[in-house]
């Protein structure tokens, strides 16, 4: 099967919204930026934002000691692909519903950028690729997915009331 199957038909391609297209390539140059950062200084970012936000629990009374490291980045993760299938998401929608071709293009995207991406980091000093994170990767886009349809169906809904 080849790539061009999906332009035969103009299904896939035909009618891409631009502007979050070029969202979602900055996105996944940002995600792919910050796995080529060395393991000490992702280290540092992360344990700076472990910092920030335990300080930020404190401040308003709640207790911030089950705040760690790992959580942060395993967070950011996920949140990193949230955020990207969201924008994926919205550079192929074009109408109320996508095609069966569209919705796989959303969710294969992320899953290749999150192989690219932990296959970046097996390069970079102190850090490593693992499945794990790509699990990881794969739930938080999962999670911006069923985002989109949550609202999609909410906006139809609200649509159609108003009509």
């Amino acid at each position: 099967m080849n790539a061009g199957f999906l332009l035969s038909e103009g299904d896939a391609f035909a009618s891409l919204s631009r502007r979050w297209l070029i969202a979602a390539g900055c996105m996944t140059l940002f995600i792919w930026g910050n796995s080529l950062v060395p393991g000490t200084g992702s280290s540092h970012l992360s344990l700076s934002v472990v910092s920030m936000v335990r300080s930020w629990l404190s401040g308003v009374g709640l207790p911030s000691a089950w705040l760690t490291n790992l959580l942060v980045r395993k967070m950011a993760h996920f949140s990193e692909y949230a955020l990207l299938s969201i924008l994926v998401h919205s550079a192929f929608s074009t109408g109320p519903k996508l095609s069966m071709r569209r919705f796989a293009m959303v969710c294969v995207v992320p899953v290749m950028v999150a192989c690219v991406d932990e296959t970046i980091q097996r390069f970079v000093p102190g850090r490593c690729g693992t499945p794990v994170d790509v699990l990881i990767d794969c739930c938080g886009a999962a999670f911006g997915i069923l985002v989109c349809h949550v609202m999609g169906r909410a906006l139809r809904r609200r649509k159609i009331g108003h009509e």
